[in-house]
C-alpha cells in the first residue's frame, strides 16, 4: 500500500464530503441504538420487550437487504441514500410522537416494532448505497484505510453517543429520538451533489442479477467462509449487548446516564481500533488478525456476564470494542476489494442478510429466557460461540488471506 495512502484519501473531496455526511448519520443511529431498548424498559420494565425490539431491527437485513443490493445496482446510490436518511426522519418523529402519547406498558409495543422494522430498512439502504459509493469513488488501494476511517465516525460516536443518549433519557425521553432526526437531516444535507463516476445501466433481469450475485458470492470463498463464521459471532453479540444491558440496569441497577458513561467511554477502543485497523492488518495478515478478534471478543464477553465491579466491566466493554471494530474493518474492507463495484451492492446485500442469520432468532430467545443465573449461562454460551468461530477461522480459507 502506497505511503501516501492517508494523505492521498484526505485529498478525495468525494471522500471528505461523505465523511461529513457520516459523522451525523453515525450520531444520529447510535444514539438511537441505545435510546429505543431504554426507553422500551422504561416503559414496559421487560428483557423481552427490549430483546424483541433488536430482534425487529435485525429482521430488515435478514429478510431484504440480498434484494436492496440487487436494486442498489441498478439506480443512483446517491439520490436514494439521501431519500433513506429522509425517510427515517419520518419515521423517528412517529415514534415520538408515540411516545408523547404518555402510554404505560406495552399497548403500544406494535406500532413501535413496526417504525422500527420500516426505519432499519432505510437504515440498510442507506448503508448499502454508501458501501457502493465509496467503492466508485475510490481506488482499491483505498478503501481499507477508508473503511477504517469510517469505522472510527462510527466509534467516535459510539462515544459521543450513548453518553447523549443516557443525558437525554434521564431528562426527557422523546429527546432521544428526536435528537437523532436532527442529525439524519443535517447527514442528508450533506450529500448534496455528491459527485460519482457514471456507472453503466446495468440490463440483466432483476432475478436474474441476484442469481449473479450468489454466484460471485459462492466462488469468492474466503468470503463465502467468512460470512458463516460471522453468523456465529453476529449471532453471539448480539444477545451479549443485549443481556448486557439488561443485566446493567436491572441487576447492578445502574442508571441510564451511568449506562451511556460506560458505553461512550468504552467506545474509546473502537476508536483507537478504526485507526490502527489498517496497520495491524500490514503487520498480522488479514486472516489471523479477524482470528484475533474473534478470540479477543470470546474473553471479553466473560468478565461482562460475571465481574460486579464497574471497572471492570468498563475494561470489557473497551477491549470488547477494539476487537470488534478491527474484525469489522477487516471483514468490510476485504468485502470492497474482493468485489467488483458492479456487484458491490448485491454482495453488500447478501453478505448483510446472511451476516444477521441467527440474530433475531437467539435475541428472542436471550430475552424470555433471561432472568437470574439464566443470563450468565447464556452471555457465557455465548463466549464458546465466538471460540467456536475462532476455530473455524483458523482452518478455514479465511487465514491464508494476507
Amino acid at each position: 500500500m502506497p505511503a501516501s495512502t492517508p494523505s492521498t484519501l484526505w485529498q478525495h473531496a468525494g471522500f471528505r464530503r461523505l465523511y461529513a455526511s457520516t459523522l451525523c448519520f453515525s450520531l444520529a443511529t447510535r444514539i438511537y441504538e441505545l435510546a429505543m431498548p431504554l426507553i422500551l424498559y422504561e416503559l414496559t420494565r421487560s428483557a423481552s420487550a427490549m430483546a424483541s425490539m433488536r430482534a425487529v431491527e435485525l429482521l430488515p437485513n435478514l429478510l431484504l437487504a440480498m434484494f436492496i443490493g440487487v436494486w442498489v445496482d441498478r439506480f443512483d446510490r446517491a439520490l436514494w441514500a439521501r431519500l433513506a436518511m429522509a425517510g427515517m426522519v419520518v419515521l423517528m418523529g412517529i415514534q415520538a410522537w408515540m411516545l408523547g402519547q404518555g402510554t404505560e406498558g406495552g399497548g403500544m409495543l406494535p406500532y413501535f416494532y413496526a417504525c422500527a422494522f420500516a426505519l432499519m430498512t432505510l437504515n440498510y439502504l442507506y448503508s448499502i448505497c454508501r458501501m457502493g459509493m465509496v467503492k466508485d469513488m475510490l481506488p482499491a488501494h483505498l478503501l481499507l484505510p477508508a473503511t477504517g476511517q469510517l469505522s472510527v465516525v462510527n466509534e467516535l460516536f459510539g462515544v459521543l453517543g450513548p453518553m447523549l443518549a443516557g443525558l437525554v433519557l434521564a431528562w426527557h425521553l422523546e429527546l432521544g429520538l428526536w435528537l437523532p432526526m436532527g442529525a439524519l437531516l443535517l447527514a442528508a444535507y450533506l450529500q448534496r451533489n455528491l459527485q460519482l463516476p457514471l456507472r453503466a445501466t446495468q440490463p440483466q433481469a432483476y432475478w436474474s442479477a441476484w442469481r449473479e450475485g450468489w454466484g460471485v458470492l459462492v466462488r469468492n470463498r474466503p468470503l463465502w467462509h467468512l460470512a458463516w463464521l460471522v453468523v456465529l459471532t453476529n449471532g453471539s453479540a448480539g444477545v451479549v449487548e443485549v443481556l448486557f444491558l439488561f443485566r446493567a440496569r436491572d441487576q447492578l441497577n445502574l442508571g441510564p446516564g451511568e449506562i451511556g458513561l460506560m458505553f461512550g467511554l468504552a467506545g474509546l477502543g473502537g476508536v483507537a481500533a478504526g485507526l490502527y485497523a489498517s496497520r495491524l492488518r500490514q503487520r498480522l495478515g488479514l486472516g489471523r488478525l479477524i482470528a484475533l478478534a474473534f478470540a479477543l471478543e470470546a474473553l471479553c464477553i466473560l468478565p461482562m456476564a460475571w465481574a460486579q465491579a464497574v471497572p471492570v466491566l468498563l475494561l470489557a466493554l473497551c477491549v470488547n470494542s477494539f476487537a470488534a471494530v478491527v474484525g469489522n474493518v477487516c471483514i468490510w474492507g476485504y468485502r470492497q476489494e474482493s468485489t467488483e463495484s458492479h456487484h458491490i451492492g448485491r454482495i453488500s446485500g447478501l453478505t448483510g442478510s446472511l451476516f444477521k442469520l441467527l440474530m433475531p432468532i437467539s435475541l428472542v430467545l436471550s430475552g424470555l429466557l433471561a432472568n437470574g443465573q439464566t443470563l450468565v449461562w447464556l452471555m457465557t454460551a455465548c463466549a464458546v460461540l465466538h471460540g467456536v468461530a475462532v476455530l473455524g477461522a483458523r482452518v478455514s480459507s479465511v487465514y491464508r488471506v494476507a
